[in-house]
């Protein structure tokens, strides 16, 4: 009985001893999933953190505006500023302090050295033809360049270009002229630098509309003051002792526009002046009365429209159109109106 009691003992441990010889592989088999899965987790969030979003907050645009503290670019800078901090893009401001291409290429060139941290740059162009070369030097440094405002006589270097209806607001400039004059006599055209489109279109708007609708109005004088408020002023004191029947003025942008009225106020002479622009000064003009009316662009939508066509770049869009934006007119029974005012510059 003993040794019946002593084989069956015996016979258990076997069995115990050998499921438990089996025990270790369903054990490693269970912890297997259990590492692989974690894997796996890491691996599927890892991409949905990094590849479009991360991209997204790299991204540094360069504004490069035609004039440092021009009202115009400041308020177009505001544009693109809110426009890359919502889609947040880091944003960097550059621009000589005056128009002139010989300041504005050495900003352009130093780009070049930097290209592989900068993915686009919004640059408003300040002559047509000699900023061509420094702009296709960024390019094929792999930078991509919007222009604003103004442009260049190449489009194969810009994606696009973002401006205002220039040759249109010239001819609205001509239209309410004519009728503050009467639609006959003599008119000036004070116009900035040469090789501007911008101002170019503005001026040659205002002269098609008046050679094709007012045969009763001269334009007797048409200069460039160099973007300068001051060279204006002396240039239309000396047109109208040259012409004493001017009977008006059509200033193409703040300064030749700023300047002609200065001039024409220090004169003692009153026509009317039509200006183009509407930073500070322009609009305490116009509430003053020294200037009659102006056609207000909107930078700020220009400088936002330039962030929009570099997101649908860097999500992968290569075909853009050029984007011409409307103007509106401010006058002094209107400029209180909110669908106007809204548009005048801010100086900071």
């Amino acid at each position: 009985m003993r040794k019946t009691i002593v084989l069956i003992l015996s016979l258990v441990m076997l069995v115990v001893t050998a499921f438990a010889g089996c025990a270790p592989a369903p054990a490693a088999e269970s912890q297997a999933p259990t590492k692989s899965s974690e894997q796996v987790s890491q691996a599927t969030e890892a991409p949905s953190e990094s590849p479009s979003e991360a991209a997204e907050e790299a991204k540094h645009i360069v504004f490069i505006q035609g004039v440092a503290g021009d009202e115009f670019y400041i308020t177009m800078g505001k544009g693109i500023k809110a426009a890359c901090d919502e889609a947040g893009y880091t944003l960097e401001i550059l621009g000589a302090p005056k128009w002139d291409y010989t300041l504005q290429t050495p900003i352009v060139e130093s780009l070049v050295a930097k290209a592989s941290e900068i993915d686009m740059v919004i640059i408003a162009p300040v002559h047509s033809d000699s900023m061509i070369a420094p702009m296709k030097k960024l390019k094929d440094a792999g930078v991509p360049i919007i222009t604003v405002d103004t442009n260049i006589n190449d489009d194969s270097i810009a994606l696009c270009n973002i401006t205002s209806d220039n040759h249109q607001g010239g001819e609205i400039a001509a239209d309410m002229l004519a009728q503050m004059i009467g639609s006959k006599g003599e008119v000036a055209v004070m116009n900035t630098n040469v090789g501007v489109t911008t101002t170019e279109a503005r001026a040659q708007g205002f002269k098609d509309q008046i050679a094709s609708k007012y045969p009763d109005i001269k334009i007797v004088s048409d200069e460039y003051c160099e973007d300068e408020a001051e060279k204006a002023a002396s240039i239309i004191q000396a047109a109208v002792l040259k012409y004493p029947k001017i009977a008006g003025v059509f200033g193409v942008n703040l300064y030749s526009a700023l300047g002609s009225a200065q001039g024409l106020e220090s004169a003692n002479i009153d026509i009317p002046v039509f200006s183009y622009d509407a930073g500070p000064a322009q609009i305490e003009y116009l509430e003053k009365g020294v200037i009659d009316a102006t056609v207000c662009q909107k930078p700020y939508e220009i400088g936002s429209r330039a962030v929009e066509v570099a997101k649908k770049y860097f999500a992968g869009e290569t075909k853009f159109e050029n984007i011409m934006i409307d103007n509106v007119v401010a006058t002094t029974e209107n400029m209180n109106d909110p669908e106007i005012s809204k548009w005048f510059y801010v100086a900071e």
